[in-house]
């Protein structure tokens, strides 16, 4: 039996939020998606992929602008990708990155596939809908964020790393990529064309130790984060940077840092800056 398509709940709360801040009534939503507050909360949670488009779609009825995918791009680095980034942004070469963003990202959601071909001397980079047709605010929001992430990786501007896009009908990303250069055109699903050498650009952040660290951590866990996963990810965090403990809590789905906090010392019996001091 194949698995559920579903995305995480961290993904579904920054739709949310962003709906909030564009003026719409998150309960309203809530209630027509058919997604409940509880489940919204609760960071363990997949939330259906079939709520998830219901969402978007309420979102979209409710009258927000066609760019309202476009705008998700800060949010969706920051949060829904639960600490990927850490992994992504650390990788020794382009292509070590894209190959964990190709294997872990299904953590994230699992109804876009996505695959890394190289024909020739170009790289593409494919975002595919799994089942049935995904709605263009969270292809707009996916295809924005990888661009943006993989220049920023590289010390890049995005024309000098994207040989063209492909963006799919009704897809408003096209005059944000046209504005940095970028070549668009039209396509199936979204799909990132680069040089196929730049795969083996070095990129700015790597650190060996720090994403081997970070490796082993998401090649342990399962399909599934659970909540004790999201805390032994703190611990990499704690001890990888000098990330403010209310910013790790955030991060990690928890409203208040107080809770977080609580959590931690539950599960390893210290509190996070005791064991920041203290590692060992």
């Amino acid at each position: 039996m194949s698995h559920p398509m579903f995305a995480s709940s961290a993904f579904t709360r920054t739709i949310l939020g962003h709906a909030e801040q564009s003026g719409l009534c998150p309960q309203t939503l809530l209630a027509r998606a058919g997604i409940s507050r509880s489940a919204l909360e609760d960071q363990d949670r997949q939330i259906p992929a079939h709520a998830v488009e219901q969402l978007w779609l309420e979102c979209e009825q409710a009258g927000v602008a066609p760019t309202f995918g476009c705008e998700l791009v800060n949010a969706m680095a920051t949060t829904c990708l639960q600490g990927l980034n850490i992994l992504l942004d650390s990788a020794a070469t382009l292509r070590a990155s894209l190959d964990c963003f190709v294997t872990f990202a299904p953590r994230v959601t699992n109804y876009v596939a996505v695959e890394l071909q190289e024909l020739g001397n170009f790289a593409h980079l494919h975002l595919r809908p799994v089942q049935g047709q995904v709605h263009h605010f969270g292809l707009d929001a996916a295809t924005l964020t990888l661009v943006r992430n993989i220049a920023r990786r590289l010390g890049k501007a995005p024309d000098q790393v994207f040989f063209s896009v492909n963006l799919c009908p009704p897809q408003a990303a096209g005059n944000w990529l046209r504005s940095a250069g970028v070549n668009v055109e039209q396509g199936e699903h979204p799909r990132l064309t680069m040089h196929r050498a730049s795969l083996d650009d070095a990129l700015l952040g790597a650190n060996p130790f720090l994403h081997q660290s970070m490796l082993r951590h998401w090649q342990a866990e399962s399909s599934a984060p659970s909540r004790n996963d999201s805390l032994a990810m703190a611990r990499h965090w704690l001890t990888a940077g000098d990330q403010p403990i209310e910013r790790i809590a955030e991060r990690l789905g928890y409203r208040q840092p107080s809770n977080f906090i609580r959590a931690f010392r539950k599960q390893f019996g210290i509190t996070p800056k005791q064991f920041r001091l203290n590692p060992l």
